[in-house]
C-alpha cells in the first residue's frame, strides 16, 4: 500500500516520526527500506553516541548513514566504545566528528580507523590515557602523505579549551610530558584550513608542520613550549587570518574560528592573540605591521609597558580593530589599555579578564567609547577589602552609564553578594541589552534573577552557565518575565545533575516561542 501513496500524503504520515520509528519501518520490507530514508534526513544531521545503546542504535542505521553530517562520541568509561563507534562510521563522509572525554590506549588503531572516516572537521576534547600521536592523526585524516583527504579543520584541547590533562584514578597511565613527535615526512599538502592544538608540554616541529599547510592554513591556535616568532609563522603561512599563540581559552564573546572573509574584506591577518611571558620580543612591532587589518587583539598585560615588546605602543592606531581582549587586567598599567582603546576608533567589543579596582582612566575611556556594543568582565574584588562596598557601588554605577551596550557578559563577580547582583540588574534600565551571559556566579539565585525582569524589556537571549544555586524555577521566570526573549541557555556545573522537570520546562518554553537548551558542562 505504501508504494501507492502520493509523496505529499507520505510526508504527512511520517512528519512526526522519530528515528526509532523510521528504523522499525525500514525493517518491514525492501520497498519501505528504499523509499522511507530520504524523509528522515533531517533527523540524522547530528548524532550523539554516549552509551552502548547508542552504538547499537547507530549500527541499525546503515541506510540512514548517508544523511549524517556530524557525530559526537563521548566516552566516560574505560571501555572500547570509541573504537566500536568509529568502526560503525567507516566509509561515512561527515562534516564534523568530535571525540569527547575518552581514553586513548592504542594510537595505531585510532589512526587506522580515522583513515576511513572522511570528515572535514575533527576535534578532540578531554583526552586521558596515553598521549596522542597528533602528527600521525593529522596525516592520516588528511589522506596520508599525499594529502588527498577531506579534513580541513583539526582541533585538540585537553579539558575543553584549557590545555591540561584530566587526572584519572590510575596515575600510571598519565602522560604529563608527551614524548617528541616523530620526524615529519618531507612532503607538503596537508590541506588544513584551521589548526588548534593547545596541549601542554607538547614537543612538535611547529614550523615543519606549518610549512606542510603553507598554501591553505587560515586559522591557527597553538601552545608552544619553546619560543616562536610570529613573523616566522606569518612568512610560512601567508594566508593566515587568525593567529593565537598560548594556553588560553578564546572567550565565548569572541567567535573562533571567525566566519570566512567576504569578498570585500582586505587580505591580511585579522585576529591575533599572544598570551604568557612573551618570548617574541618583536611582538609589538608585529602588531604594528598588521594594525590596519587586525580586527581582534588578545594580549597578556603582565608585561610592563616601559620595556619591550609593548614600549612602542604609542605608534598604534587602527580603524579596523573591533575586539580587544586583555588578560590580567589587574596587573596592567592603565595607559596600556587606555591607549589601545582610544586609538581604535571602531572598537565594538572589550573583554577584561580579572578586573578588580581598575583605574578611573580605563573606566572613563570605556564610558566615552561611543562604538562599544559588547562588554565582558571577569570581576574579582577581594571579599575583605575595606573599600569593597564602595568599589561595587562604583562598578554598578559605571555599567549603568554605558548606554551603547547591546551584549554584556559577567564572569565570577568574586566578592559580590546577591543583593549587589540585584542592584547591578536594576541599573540596566538605561541600557538596551539584547544579550546577557552570566558565568560562574556562585551568589546568583532565582530571586536575584527576578530583579532583572523589569529592567530588560528588549532582552532576546540569556545564558546562565555554572551558576550552582539557579534552578529551573529561575529559568521559567526568565521565560515568563522577558517579553522579547527567544533563546535561553542553562548549563549546569559538573557537580549538578540535570533536573527531573527539564523536559516539561523545555516543552513549556517551546510553547512560548523560546528555544531552551539545558545541559551539563560535564
Amino acid at each position: 500500500m505504501l508504494e501507492r501513496l502520493p509523496t505529499e500524503i507520505l510526508c504527512e504520515i511520517v512528519h512526526d516520526f522519530s528515528r526509532r520509528d523510521f528504523i522499525e519501518c525500514v525493517q518491514v520490507n525492501r520497498y519501505w527500506r528504499q523509499r522511507l530514508p530520504p524523509y528522515s534526513s533531517h533527523l540524522w544531521k547530528h548524532v550523539d553516541i554516549k552509551t552502548h545503546d547508542h552504538l547499537i542504535f547507530l549500527a541499525q542505521t546503515s541506510c540512514f548513514g548517508q544523511y549524517i553530517d556530524s557525530c559526537k562520541i563521548t566516552m566516560l568509561s574505560k571501555d572500547a566504545l570509541l573504537y566500536h563507534a568509529l568502526e560503525q562510521l567507516q566509509g561515512y563522509h561527515l562534516q564534523s566528528l568530535v571525540l569527547d572525554y575518552f581514553r586513548i590506549e592504542d594510537n595505531e588503531r585510532l589512526i587506522d580507523l580515522l583513515k576511513n572516516v572522511r570528515c572535514e572537521s575533527l576535534k578532540f576534547t578531554g583526552v586521558t590515557g596515553a598521549c596522542l600521536d597528533f602528527v600521525g592523526i593529522i596525516t592520516a585524516s588528511s589522506g596520508g602523505v599525499g594529502g588527498d583527504g577531506h579534513m580541513r579543520h583539526f582541533a585538540c584541547h585537553y579539558d575543553l579549551m584549557y590545555p591540561m590533562l584530566m587526572f584519572d584514578d590510575d596515575d600510571d597511565d598519565m602522560c604529563l610530558y608527551p614524548p617528541p613527535a616523530p620526524p615529519l615526512p618531507n612532503t607538503n599538502g596537508l590541506g588544513l584550513v584551521s589548526l588548534a592544538l593547545t596541549t601542554q608540554n607538547l614537543q612538535v616541529d611547529w614550523m615543519g608542520l606549518l610549512q606542510r599547510c603553507s598554501t591553505t592554513l587560515q586559522h591557527l591556535h597553538i601552545d608552544v613550549t619553546d619560543p616562536i616568532i610570529c613573523r616566522d609563522i606569518m612568512n610560512a603561512c601567508p594566508q593566515l587570518q587568525s593567529m593565537f599563540i598560548g594556553e588560553f581559552a578564546v572567550p565565548e564573546i569572541v567567535t573562533w574560528p571567525p566566519p570566512p572573509p567576504s569578498s570585500s574584506d582586505k587580505p591580511g591577518l585579522r585576529h591575533l592573540g599572544y598570551y604568557g611571558q612573551c618570548h617574541d620580543i618583536d611582538i609589538m612591532e608585529f602588531v604594528l605591521e598588521h594594525q590596519h587589518t587586525l580586527e581582534t587583539l588578545y594580549f597578556d598585560t603582565c608585561i610592563p609597558i616601559q620595556i619591550p615588546p609593548w614600549s612602542d605602543i604609542n605608534a598604534f592606531q587602527s580603524t579596523s580593530l573591533k575586539t580587544l581582549v586583555s588578560s590580567h587586567t589587574h596587573e596592567t598599567l592603565p595607559d596600556t589599555l587606555v591607549h589601545l582603546i582610544r586609538q581604535s576608533s571602531n572598537l565594538e567589543t572589550v573583554v577584561l579578564h580579572q578586573v578588580n579596582s581598575a583605574s578611573d582612566k580605563i573606566w572613563d575611556t570605556l564610558m566615552n567609547l561611543d562604538t562599544l556594543q559588547n562588554l565582558s568582565l571577569h570581576v574579582h574584588i577581594w571579599e575583605y577589602d575595606p573599600n569593597r562596598a564602595w568599589e561595587w557601588h562604583t562598578l554598578i554605577h559605571r555599567l549603568g552609564t554605558m548606554t551603547t551596550l547591546r551584549q554584556l557578559e559577567l564572569v565570577a563577580l568574586d566578592g559580590a553578594k546577591s543583593i549587589e547582583c540585584a542592584q547591578l540588574f536594576r541599573m540596566l534600565d538605561g541600557i538596551q541589552l539584547v544579550k546577557l551571559r552570566l558565568l560562574s556566579i556562585h551568589v546568583l539565585s532565582d530571586r536575584t534573577l527576578e530583579a532583572l525582569l523589569p529592567h530588560a524589556p528588549l532582552m532576546e537571549q540569556v545564558d546562565i552557565v555554572d551558576c550552582p544555586i539557579v534552578t529551573t524555577c529561575g529559568i521559567k521566570a526568565l521565560i515568563d518575565g522577558l517579553p522579547k526573549v527567544r533563546n535561553v541557555t542553562f548549563l549546569l556545573s559538573k557537580e549538578q545533575r540535570i533536573p527531573d522537570d527539564v523536559d516539561e520546562l523545555t516543552s513549556y518554553a517551546k510553547g512560548k516561542g523560546v528555544k531552551l537548551v539545558v545541559d551539563s558542562l560535564d
